[in-house]
């Protein structure tokens, strides 16, 4: 089990493993093992005062967060919102309280990274529509979009990598001025000085066998099956798109998994992930009580929050 200690600020507190234990010098969030005969939430408090010196006063399970460490066992993560107490290294580690984004540029133990996502990646994915609007339209609607709220953007246009490129400079700096992170949907090395990351479509996706790109760039793939969620899981991944979850205009053909079909392939797997097929700003609920990070939106995307005109 695993503990997200928080401080009234938001920070998180983390340890580095010590010289002489298995992954030492990286970053993980406390916790332990439950003893024989034990409660879990009883385990996390006495790992936290053996561990930090803390007694723990509020703590809450976050069920659809999962990980598994390289033996194979699965962790549990916990939310500790209050605690008496100051927090102090008593096994050799050092400890620090980052911010979620800090976190995402350090070294975690490989059970941790898909945690560390969870707390920084935004709920909404931004899928462009270009060619509905034309460009000045797009980059208008778009900063509308990124000044309501925290986003991901993906720029998905079949155009040449010239073009994409030139479009992405654009949409990328507007992007930074929001806070907000691009990535495309081409190849990796199409990324290079104009995006955040790749997105890879499911094609993509299974011709590879390792990571595209290093961190902390970031990779995003298309899903519809266990399998390709597994897939995206095995070459790191940062998150998956999971589709389509409802009926849309754009893939008339294509059978939806409907809400509970969403929640058996979230749960198959460590990655946070996305909703995409139908969905609209007031999707984001649902999706996150079933286990995902957020929603993905395309012509959904530029519709005002709450207005169910727009669906992708």
């Amino acid at each position: 089990m695993a503990a997200l200690v928080c401080d009234k600020q938001g920070h998180y507190l983390v340890s580095q493993r010590p010289h002489g234990k298995a992954g030492a010098g990286l970053w993980e969030f406390p916790g332990g093992k439950v003893e024989p005969g034990e409660e879990e939430q009883d385990a996390l408090v006495r790992e936290l005062r053996e561990e930090l010196g803390i007694e723990a006063t509020a703590v809450e399970p976050l069920p659809h967060w999962r990980a598994r460490d390289p033996a194979g066992i699965h962790l549990s993560l916990w939310v500790v919102a209050a605690f008496d107490g100051v927090p102090e290294a008593r096994e050799g580690q050092r400890i620090r309280w980052c911010t979620a984004f800090e976190l995402a540029r350090m070294d975690f133990l490989p059970a941790d990274v898909p945690l560390v996502a969870r707390l920084w990646l935004p709920p909404y994915y931004l899928i462009s529509a270009v060619a509905q609007t034309g460009e000045d339209a797009f980059l208008a609607s778009l900063q509308d979009a990124l000044a309501r709220q925290t986003a991901l953007v993906q720029l998905r246009e079949p155009w040449s990598p010239r073009r994409l490129r030139s479009f992405a400079r654009r949409v990328h700096g507007l992007c930074r001025r929001y806070g907000a992170k691009l990535l495309l949907n081409a190849p990796a090395d199409a990324v290079s000085g104009c995006a955040d990351g790749v997105h890879l479509t499911t094609r993509r996706l299974l011709a590879l066998r390792e990571r595209p790109l290093p961190r902390p760039l970031l990779v995003g793939a298309s899903c519809h099956t266990a399998a390709e969620l597994a897939h995206a899981a095995r070459i790191d991944c940062d998150f998956a798109v999971i589709s389509p979850v409802q009926a849309t205009a754009s893939h008339p053909g294509a059978v939806p998994l409907g809400w509970r079909g969403f929640a058996q392939l979230a749960a198959s797997v460590a990655l946070p992930t996305y909703a995409l097929g139908g969905m609209t700003y007031s999707d984001l609920p649902r999706s996150r009580d079933l286990g995902g990070q957020g929603v993905a939106l395309r012509s959904g995307a530029f519709a005002i929050p709450g207005d169910p005109v727009g669906k992708d």
